[in-house]
């Protein structure tokens, strides 16, 4: 069952995370992916990480952000896809939106599909 997160700080959802044997902060996986964790968490459960791919074999990028959405045991999906967004601002504004729809119920994580999709509801 995955519920959205509660979280009012990314170190929240970092120790729950590691108490819960996952990888997503490790050093390891920091360093790997050049990432950085941006210190806001919206609705509880939204936040925004940047990546660098500076492989050796690979011409230099650019950083690029991801919005990320943390669910109640600390398990971490992205939304979209990885380095969606060219600019932390961008990334920024999807992460309060996306986070306000999860709020409202207007947007959901479709196990089925492995994403976020948007819903209807309906009002009687």
């Amino acid at each position: 069952m995955y519920t959205i997160g509660n979280f009012s700080t990314i170190s929240q959802i970092k120790r729950l995370n590691e108490s819960n044997g996952r990888y997503f902060f490790s050093p390891s996986t920091m360093r790997g992916f050049r990432s950085r964790v941006h210190d806001v968490v919206y609705g509880g459960c939204v936040f925004v990480t940047s990546e660098k791919n500076d492989m050796p074999y690979c011409a230099p990028q650019p950083r690029v952000y991801t919005v990320r959405v943390a669910f109640d045991d600390a398990t971490i999906q992205t939304y979209g896809s990885l380095g969606d967004y060219a600019t932390r601002a961008q990334a920024h504004a999807d992460a309060r939106w996306l986070a306000s729809g999860l709020k409202a119920g207007t947007i959901v994580y479709d196990t089925s599909e492995y994403k976020f999709v948007e819903t209807t509801i309906l009002k009687e």
